[in-house]
């Protein structure tokens, strides 16, 4: 047996129990002896007698005892900051006014990012992009708004970036609604586009009216057949509340029969903004859960894919996101966000997550111990999720997300997160003729 231990975890389901090695990576299913019988090779504690054991020695035989074939190294707090991915936060308004929008507050103040900013922003990320071991430049538009508001600006940008380099990736993350006029040029410009749309007619325009109430379906859905038209990668971000929960279903059928859309996010309604009070939150996560796996079986038969953000044991990493390492994130007024959804002030971890600025003549100015203090902090809080067997899948989840659940001392996330992780790895083991899975993962190391 080797001496280095691999790192296993044992998920009970039911009257059995995954045996999950996910940095070999194998799982399959296993009673309650065989788990006995793992931890005691785990801790050293087998006799002679026992460790001749058949078992044992298929186990052996399988991998199971291996050491680790997938290792990080440990967080560099001190790594230097020379993002490539330009994120520029346009503007904080929006022409819709979603039941809950997470970014919606009384009192918010509407701001748009200066061009010299933004020019700035760009400049700085093409010029980290010289050297390739920094990344490769791209720009992305993304918002405590709608990002695509300010038309000249993000137009100009575009044109700005794909000046500097005309490979550059452009990106944005949009409501979709827009004229025909600007739609099509904002197609002829973007390279991928993620659509925050939350399904069929019904749901769409009850959960995602414009800011004069009224019905958004029909201009998203133009915009989605242009996009096909016009062969451009996308996927659909979908919100479920409460309310919608009982039509996911059907909404992930529509998509499915209607669109040509291949990666469905779906997420459950996110307890900040407008759903505070609003009677959104959904409180049944068994039944989130069931549907969830339920959709996702859909999904697969029509060759699309259905995904729940943190809930991804094909991919093994050390960080949730790149947000903290190799993007600039800038806000509309010019300040460096290490997290998309803490756009400005109002936000309860503002304090944490505002790391810096954009200074026109310095380019980004770190605010004094900022960025170090926050990668310290997302680095404790992925420690004390060690124990559990998502630890290597969301690195400690959604950082402002894992903050606040964790001093709401709220388990909403996850207890989704482990659940369908663990129907996920289920059904890999399942798939299999041997009724063993793999892993089939990627690895991603940020």
């Amino acid at each position: 047996m080797n001496k280095k231990k691999a790192t296993i975890y044992t998920i009970p389901v039911e009257d059995k129990y995954i045996i999950y090695a996910p940095l070999l990576p194998l799982a399959f299913i296993g009673n309650k002896s065989l788990v006995k019988i793992i931890n005691k090779i785990q801790e050293d504690e087998l006799n002679s007698k026992e460790s001749s054991n058949e078992l044992i020695t298929s186990l052996d035989k399988l991998g199971l005892f291996r050491p680790d074939q997938t290792r990080f190294p440990a967080c560099d707090c001190n790594k230097p900051f020379n993002p490539t991915l330009c994120i520029l936060m346009p503007t904080t308004a929006c022409n819709l006014a979603c039941t809950y929008c997470y970014a919606a507050y009384e009192g918010k103040k509407y701001a748009f990012m200066p061009w010299d900013i933004a020019k700035k922003a760009i400049d700085i990320a093409f010029e980290n992009a010289r050297n390739p071991q920094n990344g490769k430049f791209s720009l992305s538009f993304h918002g405590g708004g709608e990002p695509t508001l300010p038309k000249e600006f993000l137009l100009k940008a575009s044109k700005y970036a794909r000046d500097l380099d005309p490979n550059c990736p452009i990106s944005i993350t949009t409501n979709a609604v827009w004229e025909k006029e600007y739609r099509d040029k904002i197609l002829d410009i973007v390279s991928e586009v993620s659509i925050s749309f939350d399904g069929n007619e019904i749901t769409q325009n009850r959960q995602r009216p414009d800011v004069h109430g009224n019905d958004t379906f029909s201009k998203v859905m133009e915009s989605i057949k242009e996009i096909e038209k016009r062969e451009i990668p996308y996927g659909i971000r979908m919100t479920v509340t409460k309310e919608s929960l009982p039509e996911l279903r059907a909404n992930i059928e529509f998509i499915c029969n209607d669109t040509e859309c291949k990666s469905i996010q779906v997420e459950a309604v996110y307890n900040m903004g407008r759903a505070v009070g609003a009677g959104l939150s959904i409180d049944d996560i068994d039944a989130f859960v069931e549907t969830f796996m339920d959709v996702h079986q859909i999904a697969e038969k029509n060759g699309r894919s259905v995904h729940y953000s943190s809930a991804r044991p094909h991919v093994i990493t050390n960080t949730f996101c790149t947000a903290t390492s190799t993007a600039l994130i800038v806000t509309s007024d010019g300040e460096l966000t290490a997290c998309y959804e803490v756009f400005d002030h109002s936000h309860l971890l503002a304090d944490d997550f505002i790391i810096g600025k954009i200074d026109l003549n310095d380019g980004i100015v770190l605010y004094p111990d900022k960025r170090t203090d926050l990668l310290k902090k997302i680095a404790e809080n992925k420690d004390s999720c060690k124990d559990c067997f998502c630890y290597f899948h969301c690195a400690g989840d959604c950082p402002p997300k894992a903050f606040i659940s964790r001093l709401n001392n709220d388990q909403f996330r996850c207890t989704i997160t482990r659940a369908i992780t663990r129907e996920l790895i289920i059904d890999r083991i399942f798939e299999s003729d041997e009724g063993i899975w793999h892993g089939n993962i990627k690895r991603k190391e940020i």
